[in-house]
C-alpha cells in the first residue's frame, strides 16, 4: 500500500488573502512556501529537520527550526497558519492550543489530518509488516490517548490519528471554530484524512460597569 492519491481531495483550497503573514508548520523543502509567495503572501515556515531547512534558506525562504507545540511567534502576529500532515506527529492539544494563541482574530488555519481510516488502511492492506506494526501501534496509542489523555510510552506514543470530537474540543480552547470542512474519502466507514479551515474567533466585547 502507499497509493494515497485516490484518497486525497482536490478540492481542499488555501484562501488568504494578498499581504498575509502565514506559517507553514512542518515546511519541509519549501514547496507550500513557494507557493503562498506565488499567490502574495509572506511566508515564515518551521521544520525540525535541518537539511530542509538548509535548502529552504538556500532557496531564500525564511525559516526556523522548531516544534508546533512551541512556535516562536509573538501572540496575535499571524493572518493564516498551514498544517498538512503534521498534527499526527505532535502533541495535538498543545499545538492547536499554540495555533490559537499566534492567530489574529480572523485568522485561519488550514489543517489535513489523518483520520483512523488512514492507518486501518495499511493495517489490513499493506504488504509491508513494518507498516502494519506502525499502524497498529498508531491506533493503539490513540484509543489509549482518547482513555487516559496520556500517551503510550516511548516510540509507541509518537502518533495519533485525528477525530472530529477531540479537535473540536481543542479548538473552542483554542477560541477557535471550525468554518469549511471538505469531505474526505473513507475506508471502512472512516475518514482517512481531515481537511479542515479553522477561524480564530474575536472575543466578544464586555460591558465594563462604571
Amino acid at each position: 500500500m502507499g497509493d494515497w492519491d485516490k484518497y486525497v481531495s482536490a478540492e481542499f483550497r488555501l484562501e488568504f488573502p494578498k499581504g498575509s503573514v502565514v506559517l507553514d508548520v512542518g515546511c519541509g523543502d519549501g514547496n507550500q512556501m513557494r507557493e503562498l509567495a506565488r499567490e502574495g503572501c509572506l511566508p515564515l515556515g518551521i521544520d525540525i529537520d535541518t537539511p530542509s531547512l538548509v535548502k529552504c534558506r538556500i532557496a531564500g525562504l525564511v525559516v526556523i527550526r522548531a516544534v508546533a507545540e512551541k512556535l516562536p511567534v509573538a501572540d496575535a502576529s499571524l493572518d493564516g497558519i498551514v498544517c498538512k500532515v503534521v498534527l499526527p506527529y505532535t502533541r495535538e492539544a498543545q499545538a492547536i492550543a499554540e495555533f490559537g494563541r499566534v492567530l489574529k482574530p480572523g485568522g485561519k488555519v488550514y489543517l489535513i489530518g489523518h483520520g483512523a481510516g488512514y492507518y486501518l488502511n495499511y493495517l489490513l492492506l499493506s504488504r509491508s509488516t513494518m507498516l502494519r506494526i506502525y499502524a497498529l501501534r498508531s491506533l493503539a496509542n490513540t484509543w489509549f490517548h482518547n482513555l487516559t489523555g496520556h500517551r503510550l510510552p516511548g516510540f509507541l506514543g509518537d502518533t495519533v490519528y485525528q477525530s472530529h470530537r477531540r479537535l473540536g474540543q481543542n479548538y473552542e480552547r483554542g477560541s477557535m471554530q471550525v468554518r469549511e470542512e471538505t469531505a474526505s474519502k473513507k475506508f471502512m466507514g472512516f475518514p482517512v484524512f481531515i481537511y479542515q479551515a479553522v477561524e480564530k474567533v474575536a472575543p466578544i466585547p464586555t460591558n465594563s460597569s462604571k
